[in-house]
């Protein structure tokens, strides 16, 4: 069966609450929270991935696609992107889960007693100072992503 006959399309979207905003997937998802679909012949897709290919089409070999609400239960198509890698991981929302921070970027030097705000780009330490407070190692690092990447939209908003 094909995978995206309307057979199958009847089944994705029984699974999916369209209510305002985000579209919520309420079926299988995985240990990280993105929905999951079965395909044809037990073949899964992530459902995020299977809403932009019935919108959009193939999604180009070498491209993510991206919530751009950070919503990863979401099909919604308005709120999905085909993007590189690159991109997608600028486009991260918040911090890392082991940040003692709780700021993207940002740690605490205890040999410096100072707060340190890194942006890498590229595999590259794009930026790195030192500050006195959290606040400031905040802003700066925010300061510093909205010049050095082109995808983080949560930074150009806060």
């Amino acid at each position: 069966m094909d995978d995206l006959s309307p057979h199958r399309q009847e089944l994705f979207w029984a699974k999916v609450n369209k209510a305002e905003g985000c579209w919520e997937w309420t079926a299988a998802k995985v240990h990280n929270g993105y929905g999951v679909f079965t395909l044809s012949g037990d073949r899964q897709q992530v459902a995020h991935k299977y809403s932009y290919r019935l919108h959009f089409g193939e999604v180009q070999d070498g491209l993510d696609v991206d919530h751009t609400c950070h919503n990863r239960a979401c099909v919604n198509p308005r709120h999905l992107r085909a993007i590189t890698h690159k991109q997608n991981q600028e486009n991260r929302a918040g911090a890392q889960a082991n940040s003692k921070s709780g700021v993207r970027g940002v740690h605490y030097d205890n040999r410096t007693d100072a707060w340190v705000a890194t942006v890498r780009h590229g595999g590259r330490k794009r930026f790195s100072k030192r500050f006195k407070t959290l606040e400031e190692a905040s802003m700066a690092v925010q300061a510093a992503r909205n010049e050095i990447f082109s995808h983080n939209d949560l930074d150009r908003v806060a």
